[in-house]
């Protein structure tokens, strides 16, 4: 096996770093998507409701995001990653139309073919 670049290893920091910073992000918009639905002013009409599950949604879509990319770091460690690797890696993404512009991306396309808003399963 050939020696990593130096910079691989730092790389595989970064990504490990901006997962725990993901994690934290999800886990406070859990929080203050909680603390909303606590609120008198928020009435439970058909609107309240949707946008504390689009708060629900934001917050497992930031998760899912931080285990790819500590899956990823995991995959750098090996020095190699194969196209398998990276099916595994996508096969994980729990949106769909997320999961669709991500393997887009990994094909080679720049995704645009994928980026129709009207696949609802994802908050931007």
């Amino acid at each position: 096996m050939t020696e990593a670049p130096e910079t691989i290893p730092a790389a595989m920091r970064l990504l490990k770093a901006v997962a725990g910073e993901l994690r934290d992000l999800a886990s406070d918009t859990a929080k203050f998507g909680e603390s909303l639905s606590g609120q008198q002013s928020v009435s439970a009409t058909h609107g309240s409701i949707m946008l504390l599950q689009q708060f629900d949604l934001f917050a497992q879509s930031l998760d899912a995001h931080a285990s790819l990319i500590d899956k990823l770091s995991e995959c750098l460690h090996k020095d190699h990653i194969d196209e398998t690797d990276l099916d595994n890696l996508l096969d994980h993404v729990p949106f769909f139309g997320v999961r669709k512009r991500l393997t887009a991306v990994v094909s080679g396309n720049n995704g645009e073919l994928y980026l129709d808003e009207s696949e609802n399963d994802y908050l931007f």
